[in-house]
């Protein structure tokens, strides 16, 4: 035993040593991904946060985000704090317009409504950006009430930061009806005091029929949404709808009780009571409902008050015996194991061959400008112009639930993304800054868009080469593909009910990709069996249904390809009838495509017809590839519907955008947008009719060419949209790709792909 001691002694001093250096190792490693842990949380931490942690600290985003642009990327800039502070401060000391802040503002009073920035004009900008010529100054639009004299005005204001100019625009917006204007916080104080005075006198019809009222109500109180929407050209008529509030889900509450207010005295006079609407019944007054009401002249209706809990509008997990998923494993989750592929300077984006600088526009929402690739300029701007929301259903719902939500300042509804949710937890997250309506200050909401890369998971392309014809059909000689890596910029709009979701997509291939998806409530209104033509009832106990409705998305597509001078042309697919070549007596029928240019602005105008498929093609005559074809970029759309409303009839004119799938103009710096805050309250005088755009019928061969192309869907939901209706089967795209453009397809020199050889 003793003379083997020394020899065990060895072996335990080997073996510790051994396990001294493996516990050493791990020590390491350990350490290691600690430090790699938190360096990945404090990333993470700087590149987004959820609203309920606040917004991003700008002073430490990742190194790939510069805070401070260039000069040249900033003419396409937000007006920031201080410019928005220093035009109001001008504008109510140096104008002469006798304005007073909105705070202290009545409907008599002058004050500024809104501000937005003014872009330069293009040839100014390009000069900036290509030629090396000065920055353009940076001025807003700004519109002013003047209710003084029951007018609105837009000004240019400028030069920024230090105003000291407000020029009048003039031309076709230079006169705007009083009538027009969209409802603000002062109007409402005054309509509130109205509405008021009707739910008081209606009171016990309120308390017995919903047990919701409107004054003193405290957990009872009774929601309104007003809707500006006239019924004639040049009045203006009000509906305050009702809804049971404090409550999950108040949008799915909606009550059998409506207000419409008028101006009988004229749009400058004082705001009276038109008609009331009580369970599918007609008033001239309220005093006239309460007395029939109280004479048991009309029929009466009781509602139950709501359930609470997981029920019905509420967002909460429902109770299952079938619970999914089965165990608490996570979902699936995308990383950046290298860190993040793209830069972003101030508003600018560079990712693999893309560039292009994004904003958030206040009326209309999220424009991109100056779009290359390699460098080299394919568009102009691509940018969200108009959306429309056109209901069906009964008296007074029909009538007035038809919605322009640029006529709520469409940009300024985008409230923060919630990271994990709305957008990759890797995601880049940017701010948006407006003059907030209801309080005439600067307002920033925190994480309004963000940017991240994104596997799309599919294939961006592939092939499985093998011998087709052989024996040994999986011997193959080669695989080769590319996964869809892609950079989005994304935002969504919540206007009121709704949301929509709004994402430009940057494919390797030189493809961009428009989406937009609708989710959020739907709204409802009171059922009745004559009205199963308009809607589907939704809930038995609250008596409601969810109304047929067509949602419409309009873009601006300004296409500088190889340049300004461009032309439109269609590729028609048809078919040709010949002799069979071999089999005589036969007939050969067979597909052909026809390049059709299109000379002038009234033939560009397209609409989609299923039995004349073709291509929509955008091209420089002088700029071609290594063959010789023009190069060009094609339109396709898998969300072209059809505007039912007949041309020229009362509230279509509002959307004459709407009309075709697809137009092509001549770019004019006044025919910018087909956006108009105005055209919701008043759609019979539109201050911007698309229609104009098109009437004087310009030429359009090698011309500087804007595409307005719009989407849109017709829903007639059912039970599956409550809550929420869900994004599957709502998703629509516009996409961009190019035609003849490259010699071959460009994300064939990327690094992301992938060959496999046996």
């Amino acid at each position: 035993m003793a003379t083997q001691s020394p020899r065990l002694w060895q072996i335990l001093t080997v073996v510790f040593l051994f396990i001294s250096l493996a516990l050493a190792i791990a020590l390491i490693v350990v350490a290691l991904e600690l430090t790699e842990d938190r360096e990945s949380k404090q990333a993470a931490a700087r590149v987004g946060s959820s609203p309920s942690t606040g917004g991003n600290d700008v002073s430490k985003k990742p190194t790939t985000v510069k805070v401070t642009p260039d000069m040249k990327s900033r003419v396409f800039d937000d007006l920031t704090v201080a410019e928005l502070e220093n035009i109001r401060e001008y504008m109510l000391r140096h104008s002469g317009l006798n304005l007073v802040p909105i705070e202290n503002a009545n409907v008599s009073s002058n004050y500024v409504f809104l501000m937005d920035l003014h872009l330069p004009d293009k040839a100014d900008v390009l000069r900036h950006l290509d030629a090396s010529g000065a920055a353009p100054a940076r001025r807003a639009r700004v519109v002013v009430y003047m209710g003084s004299s029951s007018g609105i005005r837009e000004y240019l204001v400028g030069p920024l930061p230090n105003p000291s100019e407000a020029k009048f625009i003039g031309g076709q917006r230079g006169r705007i009806a009083w009538n027009s204007r969209p409802i603000d916080i002062v109007e409402q104080r005054e309509l509130v005091a109205l509405f008021r005075n009707v739910t008081e006198t209606l009171y016990p019809v309120l308390k017995e029929s919903y047990n919701y009222w409107f004054h003193n109500c405290t957990d009872r109180c009774l929601f309104f949404a007003p809707i500006p929407r006239a019924l004639e050209a040049t009045k203006r008529h009000i509906i305050f709808l009702t809804n049971m509030a404090q409550i999950d889900g108040y949008y799915l509450y909606t009550l059998s009780f409506s207000v419409i207010f008028d101006y009988p005295q004229g749009v400058g006079g004082k705001p009276a009571v038109f008609k009331v609407y009580y369970n599918d019944q007609r008033f001239d007054s309220a005093e006239e409902l309460l007395q029939k009401y109280n004479n048991n002249q009309i029929s009466k209706e009781t509602y139950s008050l709501p359930q609470t809990g997981a029920t019905y509008g509420s967002p909460e997990r429902r109770p299952n015996d079938r619970e999914t998923p089965k165990s608490s494993r996570r979902m699936p989750e995308q990383i950046e194991p290298d860190g993040k592929r793209y830069d972003v300077n101030g508003q600018r984006v560079e990712y693999m061959d893309w560039s292009f600088n994004f904003r958030m526009r206040t009326v209309s929402g999220l424009q991109l400008l100056d779009i290359r690739h390699r460098g080299e300029r394919v568009a102009y701007e691509i940018s969200m112009q108009d959306v429309a929301v056109y209901y069906g259903g009964k008296e007074p719902y029909g009538v007035f639930i038809n919605y322009i939500d640029v006529g709520w300042a469409l940009g300024t509804e985008h409230f923060p993304l919630v990271k994990g949710l709305d957008c990759p937890k890797h995601a880049v997250f940017f701010d948006n800054t407006f003059y907030k309506l209801q309080s005439g200050k600067p307002k920033t909401i925190k994480n309004a868009i963000c940017v991240f890369e994104h596997n799309n998971g599919i294939p961006l392309r592939r092939h499985f080469s093998s011998d087709f014809f052989g024996a040994e059909q999986d011997d193959f000689a080669y695989v080769f593909g590319m996964v869809d890596t892609v950079v989005v910029v994304r935002a969504i709009a919540t206007v009121w009910n709704y949301d929509y979701i709004f994402d430009y997509v940057f494919h390797h291939n030189g493809v961009i990709e428009v989406r937009v998806a609708s989710t959020g409530y739907v709204e409802v209104f009171p059922f009745s069996d004559d009205g199963q033509i308009y809607a589907n009832l939704v809930n038995r106990e609250y008596n409601v249904g969810a109304n047929i409705h067509h949602h419409m998305f309009n873009f601006k597509l300004d296409f500088d390809i190889g340049g300004l001078n461009n032309r439109f042309e269609t590729w028609d697919i048809k078919t040709e009838d010949k002799p069979h070549p071999l089999v005589p007596g036969q007939k050969w029928i067979q597909k052909f495509f026809e390049r059709n240019l299109k000379r002038t602005e009234e033939e560009a105008r397209i609409k989609y017809n299923f039995d004349k498929p073709k291509y929509y093609v955008i091209y420089n005559a002088e700029k071609n590839n290594s063959i010789g074809y023009h190069r060009g970029y094609r339109i396709h759309s898998n969300g072209f519907s059809k505007m039912m409303l007949p041309e020229g009839w009362r509230i279509e004119n509002a959307i004459s955008w709407a009309r075709q799938q697809v137009a092509v103009t001549k770019y004019k710096e006044d025919e910018r947008t087909t956006a108009a805050i105005y055209t919701q309250a008043d759609p019979f005088l539109p201050v911007v009719k698309f229609e104009r755009f098109y009437s004087d019928n310009e030429n359009i061969v090698d011309e500087d060419l804007v595409v307005w192309a719009t989407m849109g869907l017709h829903h007639i939901p059912g039970m599956e949209d409550v809550p929420v209706t869900t994004t599957p089967g709502k998703q629509l795209s516009l996409v961009l790709a190019p035609l003849n453009y490259f010699d071959e397809d460009p994300s064939m020199r990327s690094r992301d792909g992938i060959v496999i050889r046996p």
